[in-house]
């Protein structure tokens, strides 16, 4: 009893040129295409760069060296006095922004933190209508807030400079800071919660 046997077609593999006429394919494209892309991304780097080039050569140059028909020359001579006394004079203001930031960012994703996951795991009663109200602190005006805000700090005997900022930024920060938590914990398979848990963690 004869029997036929049939071969599967080979299976063209994707290489830099196609089967059928040799010419490059869309994937790779020609190395011409190639280096014409490369030069409109090196001179749209060159361009973006031509600012950060101007402020980083002119802060080194002195104030008769500072001159619009100098702009693109470097200095004639070098000198950092330029950023000593930059330094000096906003190092404070820095330093106040660090002590106000670093808190108020750190606090923010601390209770945004607490609050997704308590929304996006404990299904308690009305939780999406908590997360709705929740988030309508993202779309009020500060301008809307400002004079109320500043008569509350009053009137809770608020210390005023960095304390109620501080307390300010972290109001405002925890509804975006649990929108962010809340959708990350989402995609947390709680099989792997579980796993967890067989594993002995809290």
């Amino acid at each position: 009893m004869a029997t036929v046997t049939t071969t599967a077609p080979e299976t063209q593999q994707v290489s830099g040129t196609t089967p059928s006429s040799g010419k490059p394919s869309r994937r790779t494209g020609s190395p011409g295409w190639r280096i014409f892309r490369y030069a409109v991304l090196l001179a749209s780097l060159l361009l973006v760069l031509i600012p950060v080039y101007v402020l980083f050569v002119t802060s080194f140059k002195g104030i008769g060296d500072a001159s619009p028909s100098r702009t693109w020359f470097f200095p004639q001579t070098w000198t950092g006095q330029n950023w000593a006394d930059a330094w000096e004079a906003l190092s404070p203001a820095l330093m106040r922004t660090f002590a106000m930031v670093i808190p108020a960012a750190v606090l923010s994703s601390l209770l945004g933190s607490m609050n997704g996951f308590v929304l996006s795991r404990w299904r308690f009663p009305h939780a999406n209508l908590v997360f709705t109200l929740i988030l309508f602190g993202m779309f009020i005006p500060y301008q809307a807030v400002m004079i109320p805000l500043v008569q509350l700090m009053i009137d809770i005997n608020v210390p005023n400079g960095i304390p109620s900022l501080i307390l300010l930024h972290v109001v405002y920060g925890i509804p975006i800071c649990t929108l962010i938590f809340r959708n990350y914990y989402e995609t947390v398979p709680m099989e792997l919660i579980e796993s967890a848990r067989v594993d002995g963690a809290g």
